[in-house]
């Protein structure tokens, strides 16, 4: 067992089926970027998505979805639904059959039962000994127009689902760090860090990507909102006084790179850092193999 040890999170959202041969941030570039770090000693990578990068409300008829074609050749751990993942239930209940990995998601249920609508709303990784846990939520409103006179889904309350799981994480699983991620996040986050006792970090994907840009020579550029700054520690309530950290995920590529340190019994945290990662992306060439897998099943 290593003594010290990385995690680095690979998390990606609104790439709306960019698969390779376009400028900017492709799957096929993010493959080669997760393959460079996953050659690293101590290094344990986990590759996930917070939404927008299936292309559901695109206009497609290949038998089955290309982005989880590719997501699936990625080995990709998790995904979390955005806006417009949701645009079309029975797309993208079709697209999910052929996914490899689950696509979590705590607040979105049955309308009767309220039950996760897509499964387990969590993830278990146990890296290098240590019980990690990630909690997917959805943090929009939107359900498509057809859908609101004989619902398929129920969006929840985001803290009162929130809480409601990390409660029952902590009863059944006793974890040695939790991550809780939010798709489509745009307002002020006082409602639900107060819900969040016990949360070591809170990573955000924005609502919209519409003001970004990108630029050969300089890669992704984006102006902010200003809602919510890209990086901010909130003090946890009660007793466990757990240092929580927000990341809006305002590009399409981020990296976290989390450091721990084992202990007799526990383990240590370290700390952290991010980077957005779409300039660098974006000066990547692509992976062959991958557009060569996906040009098969299209």
């Amino acid at each position: 067992m290593q003594e010290f040890f990385n995690i680095s999170l690979i998390i990606t959202q609104h790439l709306n089926r960019g698969l390779g041969e376009r400028p900017g941030v492709t799957l096929s570039k993010v493959s080669k970027y997760k393959r460079s770090l996953s050659a690293e000693d101590n290094n344990h990578v986990l590759l996930c998505d917070l939404g927008g990068s299936l292309g559901i409300d695109q206009k497609s008829s290949a038998p089955r979805n290309p982005a989880i074609t590719a997501m699936n050749y990625m080995n990709y751990e998790f995904g979390v639904f955005n806006h417009q993942d949701v645009s079309n239930i029975s797309k993208l209940r079709r697209a999910l059959s052929f996914s490899d990995f689950p696509w979590m998601n705590c607040n979105v249920g049955h309308p009767r039962t309220k039950e996760p609508f897509f499964g387990e709303p969590y993830r278990v990784f146990i890296v290098n000994g240590m019980k990690l846990i990630i909690l997917g939520s959805y943090g929009g409103r939107f359900i498509p127009e057809a859908e609101k006179k004989d619902p398929i889904l129920h969006i929840s309350r985001l803290n009162t689902s929130v809480k409601k799981w990390l409660r029952y994480i902590y009863d059944l699983e006793d974890p040695d760090y939790v991550i809780v991620c939010v798709s489509d996040w745009s307002e002020p986050l006082e409602d639900i860090v107060k819900d969040m006792e016990g949360v070591g970090m809170l990573i955000t994907g924005s609502h919209t990507l519409e003001e970004d840009r990108f630029d050969a020579d300089a890669g992704w550029s984006n102006s902010s909102n200003g809602v919510l700054s890209p990086s901010e520690t909130y003090p946890v309530p009660e007793s466990r006084q757990v240092p929580m950290h927000h990341h809006h995920h305002a590009n399409q590529a981020m990296h976290i790179s989390m450091n721990f340190k084992t202990r007799t019994n526990t383990y240590e945290y370290m700390g952290h850092s991010v980077t957005k990662i779409d300039s660098e992306l974006a000066q990547l060439s692509e992976d062959n193999h991958l557009l060569d897998l996906v040009h098969y099943h299209l």
